[in-house]
């Protein structure tokens, strides 16, 4: 396994940057979220803040086992997986996350946990390949009349931007044989209807294909002005068309991610009514 580096160590403590912890649900879905105070503590560990209380944090505490990346405006990334070890309210870390500038003069919101994570894998730093990214847009843009519908209408509104804009970033997190979720890029990504999306295999071939058909999945969408959502599905399995090689998602679940009030709005999630 490679090991964190002192200039990882560096480029994870700048604030501009996208960081996410990718969960497992329940019902088996990775869940993924934009935690974007990710540090590292040790060349095996990562920290990060617990700023809202999502479903995130709920799956952690059932399930420790956790992916995470990391992105930056240079266009670098890392990836790997972690197991939460512990959480804490106080302590050196804990004054240091709430000391960054985004939270130091913040009255009403800050980092109210920290997360610890030991890591089980880790990818080293990797750079963006721009040039098969915009290839693998183009090419899902001219397979894309030649792919069948979903039949499904399941994206509304800014999502289905996100889903269409070629400059949004995406994400797809599965589930690996190991049982720890895994986060990879797929920036080419591009949306066929508004419950299907192509995935053009010109970047991350290898990683994409450890995809098991019929696999549920989770892709998170982004763009410069981090409007979010994740959206949650299957994984239909690797195609070719005019000899392009490409993966299949279908939509089951859009779940809005931005705060202050975050959850499933396709489908609705029930309103319980607390005793």
């Amino acid at each position: 396994m490679s090991y964190i580096t002192h200039e990882d160590r560096e480029k994870f403590a700048v604030s501009g940057k996208v960081g996410l912890i990718a969960s497992i649900s329940p019902e088996g879905y990775p869940h993924i979220a934009f935690i974007n105070t990710i540090q590292a503590l040790k060349d095996d560990e990562i920290i990060w803040g617990e700023f809202i209380h999502g479903k995130s944090k709920m799956y952690l505490k059932d399930n420790p086992k956790a992916g995470f990346l990391v992105l930056n405006t240079e266009k670098e990334w890392w990836n790997g997986k972690a197991i939460e070890t512990d959480i804490k309210d106080t302590g050196p870390e804990y004054d240091l996350l709430n000391s960054a500038p985004l939270f130091r003069y913040n009255t009403y919101f800050g980092i109210g946990k920290v997360h610890y994570m030991k890591l089980t894998a880790f990818s080293g730093k990797q750079k963006l390949p721009m040039g098969k990214i915009i290839k693998g847009a183009l090419q899902g843009r001219l397979i894309k009349p030649r792919v069948n519908s979903s039949g499904k209408e399941i994206a509304k509104g800014f999502t289905v931007k996100l889903m269409k804009a070629i400059d949004s970033l995406k994400f797809i997190s599965f589930v690996d044989e190991d049982g720890f979720p895994v986060i990879i890029p797929i920036i080419q990504a591009t949306m066929k209807d508004r419950g299907r999306m192509i995935i053009p295999l010109s970047v991350y071939q290898e990683e994409l294909e450890k995809i098991k058909p019929d696999s549920k999945v989770a892709v998170y969408l982004a763009n410069l002005d981090l409007t979010t959502v994740l959206l949650q599905g299957i994984f239909k399995g690797i195609k070719k068309n005019l000899g392009v090689s490409y993966g299949i998602f279908d939509l089951d679940k859009v779940y809005n991610s931005m705060p202050p009030i975050t959850g499933y709005v396709y489908p609705k999630e029930e309103l319980k009514v607390v005793h």
